[in-house]
């Protein structure tokens, strides 16, 4: 009897670990204190040298300065990183802040008001890492060209700070 109570004690132990270890690092955990994290665009984290592409609704022949509108079925996430390493972008840090909101202009200073672009549309709020949402079609963002957007704990205040994540506007053919 003690046998069958040790085996299946052992083997769900087992069941459990590697239920744990398939999962990505910081999946289904809140955003919480002191954390480290990087800004993911289209399943692509963005600690990377490499701008992200994001697909706008420009059509036909661009002309400098042209905005529009992201192309539907983007998604945007936060993701926890252990240990704290970078190959490329940049790290943010929550500090004592426990939500993540996305933006597509500088953060403001503590106690500012958002920035104009990030009022175009509903602001994007992360509470969980690794759990997607959609990049809203109301933003207003250039047509083509490279920028950087900014996943930024709320508010902004030291030692918080923000991940920044390059990206690459891409209007269609």
């Amino acid at each position: 009897m003690r046998i069958v109570r040790r085996t299946t004690l052992v083997l769900g132990v087992v069941l459990i670990a590697t239920w744990a270890m398939a999962l990505p690092a910081g999946a289904l955990g809140k955003v919480g204190h002191k954390q480290y994290f990087t800004g993911v665009i289209n399943g692509t984290d963005g600690n990377t040298s490499t701008p992200i592409p994001i697909q706008m609704a420009c059509f036909g022949p661009l002309t400098p300065g042209e905005t529009g509108h992201p192309m539907a079925g983007q998604t945007l996430a936060v993701h926890q990183l252990f240990p704290p390493a970078t190959s490329g972008g940049s790290l943010g840090y929550t500090g004592k802040d426990s939500e993540i909101q996305f933006l597509t202009a500088a953060p403001p200073g503590a106690g500012a008001a958002a920035p104009a672009a990030a009022k175009s549309a509903k602001p994007v709020i992360f509470v969980r890492y690794d759990k997607t949402q959609r990049l809203s079609t109301a933003l207003t963002l250039p047509c083509s060209g490279t920028a950087t957007v900014y996943f930024s704990p709320i508010p902004v205040v030291p030692p918080s700070r923000s991940a920044t994540v390059a990206v690459e506007f891409v209007g269609q053919p």
